[in-house]
């Protein structure tokens, strides 16, 4: 009487390793209704270039294992395991090595499953895996983002005035020190000058001084006719200085006029005077 049916296969279905590093797949027996208590499997790496066989567990404390392995195969033969009573216990851990970048199948072929009572399970199905092998130097690439540099514009630095400060202080110094200081200099404003009008006065300013002097002297002499004889000695000078005319604007004034009208009535009169003295 059989165990029933089951099917067996690999887990992960799938997987990945580096070159030169190992990973590790599960054969499973899905439905085991009396666990497994024997099995023939024959578990191959399809290209052994990229991934081999390098060790392999079988689960249960099994009695007795036979085990032929080569490069990229393992046939193993157990009986007397002690699995799971039911569900889907693993039945053999196989480690595999990635050799280099590519990929691989890992096959089973399944000559007989029992349960621990010795009965044969039907094998209905085998499900293989596939490992793919990567490069060990898979790292990702930062991208570069360009940064703009900013391009310096260079100023053209003007040093005329320190040339000519330089020539100048060659042919003279004072030259040199009057140049130095214009090339020290900043620009400064200048401040304006405020220039204030002289107002000029029309009013005209005549200063006037009159001397007039008048000396009579009468000497009395004896004439032959014995009465006295008066020579009249009359000094009668109109003096009139003009100490200070000062007039401030061009030109003749009334003032003028009056002034020298007086003086020539004044020596009109002197003379008047005299003539009848």
């Amino acid at each position: 009487m059989g165990a029933g049916t089951t099917t067996v296969v690999v887990q992960p279905s799938t997987d990945t390793v580096t070159v030169g590093n190992t990973t590790t797949i599960d054969i499973v027996v899905t439905s085991a209704t009396d666990g497994v208590g024997s099995l023939d499997i024959d578990i191959v790496s399809t290209n052994g270039s990229v991934a081999t066989v390098s060790n392999t567990t079988v689960a249960g404390n099994p009695e007795t294992v036979q085990t032929s392995q080569e490069a990229n195969s393992v046939r193993i033969a157990a009986t007397g395991m002690d699995t799971a009573d039911s569900g889907s216990p693993s039945v053999v851990s196989v480690t595999l090595t990635g050799e280099a970048v590519g990929t691989s199948n890992v096959e089973l072929t399944v000559a007989a499953v029992g349960d621990e009572s010795g009965n044969a399970y039907n094998v209905t199905s085998v499900r293989d895996g596939t490992l793919t092998v990567e490069s060990g130097d898979n790292t990702t690439t930062p991208t570069e983002t360009p940064t703009s540099t900013p391009t310096e514009t260079p100023t053209d630095t003007d040093s005329s005035s320190s040339g000519d400060s330089n020539d100048d202080g060659d042919s003279d110094d004072d030259d040199s020190d009057s140049g130095s200081s214009d090339s020290g200099d900043t620009g400064k404003p200048t401040d304006t000058p405020t220039v204030t009008e002289t107002t000029h006065s029309d009013t005209p300013t005549t200063t006037t001084a009159t001397t007039e002097q008048r000396t009579e002297t009468a000497t009395s002499s004896q004439t032959s006719s014995g009465g006295p004889a008066i020579t009249p000695d009359v000094t009668n000078t109109p003096s009139q200085t003009r100490a200070a005319d000062s007039v401030e604007s061009s030109g003749s004034s009334p003032t003028n006029l009056l002034v020298g009208g007086s003086i020539l009535v004044a020596v009109l009169g002197g003379l008047i005077i005299y003539r009848r003295l």
